[in-house]
């Protein structure tokens, strides 16, 4: 069996799979041969990002259930203070029409959003089943500013575009501050005219930061700008199409959808990880979302929920030990309460509904 790792997780003994080539076609490696240090330094510098390994059941297999990748105390509390920072942002904006950058500028120095955003698998669990009290505009623009700033890591962005796309992801949503509350937090469908205001957030939001002193942030005024618009033209508020669209606005098109499909809703209940990349593939194989960012985020999305427990459409309760993540619908395999491995890929009538937080294990 075949496993994708990216060159970072690579260690000696690994047996290789396929045989690595460079962009010329070059084999630098060849199949089923074994890593050691020297090869594993060869690979530095030579632009491989991905090296398949030949691993075994046994590679992957768990030991007795443990309550991994769940909610974390420490991550609870730096989750709240960080809402907290993000709540006075929102509703100093709210009182004010002003940016308050001394809000921002304070946040943003916490170690604590670093906190947040330095571990991907944590982080998803937790996004997936932390509690939400409070205003969910905030709660959900604090999330797609935490996934924003793992997404920028995984994209090796610089640490200056590492902090505007996190930044992006803060304010997307800033704009709903002038949307009426009624409309915002009516539990049923929206009519045409209630639709057409909750869209105007995007522009609403644009609005304050061009006149904040952020406004020389081209790459942030787009990504809070564009983050509704659809590479096919269906989105809002232009429908702008293609690379009219900045891949900010790309990006956070993606992150919004995550965390938007992740949680509980008072119309919707919450979705399964599988279920949330089913979407995003599919949108991207539709020509709305920008295939690559897609797959890096899925892709790495799939390597962070490794060792995660998830409830089954059956009840079980079960832990991720694998996952082939060369293709990104592919999906786990899973080692029950009782010790029985179960490969969904190969059961169609068994699916992951959700992720497990530590009282639900």
């Amino acid at each position: 069996m075949l496993r994708a790792y990216d060159v970072t997780e690579l260690r000696s003994g690994m047996k290789v799979g396929r045989a690595v080539k460079d962009w010329d076609g070059k084999v630098i490696i060849k199949e089923n041969v074994k890593l050691t240090s020297e090869l594993l330094d060869r690979l530095r510098g030579k632009n491989v990002f991905t090296v398949y390994i030949d691993v075994t059941p046994e590679d992957y297999i768990s030991v007795k259930s443990k309550q991994e990748h769940l909610l974390d105390t420490k991550y609870v509390m730096c989750y709240r203070d960080c809402f907290t920072a993000t709540q006075n942002i929102y509703y100093g904006f709210a009182n004010t029409g002003k940016l308050d950058m001394g809000e921002l500028s304070e946040f943003l120095r916490v170690d604590n959003i670093s906190e947040l955003c330095d571990d991907g698998a944590k982080a998803i669990t937790q996004i997936h089943n932390m509690k939400r009290d409070g205003d969910y505009v905030i709660h959900h623009a604090l999330n797609v500013g935490i996934l924003a700033g793992i997404m920028a890591h995984w994209l090796d962005f610089k640490a200056k575009q590492v902090g505007e796309l996190l930044i992006t992801g803060l304010l997307s949503e800033i704009g709903k501050m002038q949307v009426p509350k009624g409309i915002l937090n009516k539990t049923g469908k929206l009519d045409p005219d209630e639709l057409a205001e909750v869209q105007k957030h995007v522009v609403y939001g644009y609005a304050m930061l061009i006149n904040s002193p952020l406004k020389n942030l081209k790459n942030v005024l787009q990504g809070v700008l564009h983050h509704h618009e659809r590479c096919d033209g269906s989105g809002y508020p232009s429908k702008l199409a293609g690379d009219k669209i900045s891949d900010f606005g790309k990006i956070i098109a993606i992150l919004d959808i995550y965390d938007a499909m992740a949680t509980n809703r008072s119309y919707a209940k919450r979705n399964s990880p599988f279920d949330i990349i089913k979407v995003l593939y599919t949108d991207a194989v539709a020509g709305k979302l920008e295939t690559k960012f897609v797959v890096v985020f899925t892709r790495k999305l799939l390597q962070a929920m490794n060792g995660s427990w998830v409830g089954l459409s059956d009840g079980q309760r079960a832990k991720i030990v694998y996952i082939d993540d060369s293709r990104v619908t592919n999906q786990p395999v899973v080692q029950t309460a009782n010790d029985e491995f179960i490969d969904l890929n190969r059961r169609t009538d068994l699916k992951v509904d959700v992720l497990l937080t530590a009282n639900e294990v």
